[in-house]
């Protein structure tokens, strides 16, 4: 019994957070699912997330400016901007890849390059808009 609810509950949580587009914190996702099921623990939703991250289901994302971890349902390499005002998320996809960067970057002799973390940072449109009112 616990684990058909357990699977109810990860497809609930999946299903919210494929639906929000937004690269949605945990707690973003709790508030979602909990508005339609509110039998689903906190715990619960922030559980079911970090496994499908750890099991390469969706991506976690530290990005700076940000206390909370936010998730991403496209798996492919690509890269975001952050609003620096309200928090937002939007992917970026750039002409480049992390091996054409690192042969054109200065300062990392003596280092074997793994992966690359490229972030942008400005304003959203809506908080661009804000700004000039």
């Amino acid at each position: 019994m616990n684990n058909k609810r357990n699977t109810l509950q990860k497809q609930i949580v999946y299903e919210t957070f494929e639906a929000m587009h937004n690269h949605p914190s945990a707690g973003m996702v709790y508030e979602a699912v909990n508005a339609k099921f509110p039998g689903i623990s906190k715990a619960t939703v922030y559980r079911l997330l970090s496994e499908a991250a750890e099991e390469g289901k969706i991506l976690r994302l530290k990005l700076g400016g940000s206390a909370d971890d936010r998730y991403d349902i496209t798996l492919k390499k690509h890269y975001h901007i952050v609003c620096r005002e309200c928090g937002a998320v939007a992917d970026v996809e750039v002409d480049f890849d992390d091996e054409h960067l690192s042969a054109n970057t200065v300062g990392m002799e003596g280092f074997s390059v793994e992966s690359c973390n490229l972030e942008f940072c400005g304003l959203c449109a809506d908080c661009l808009k804000n700004q000039k009112n």
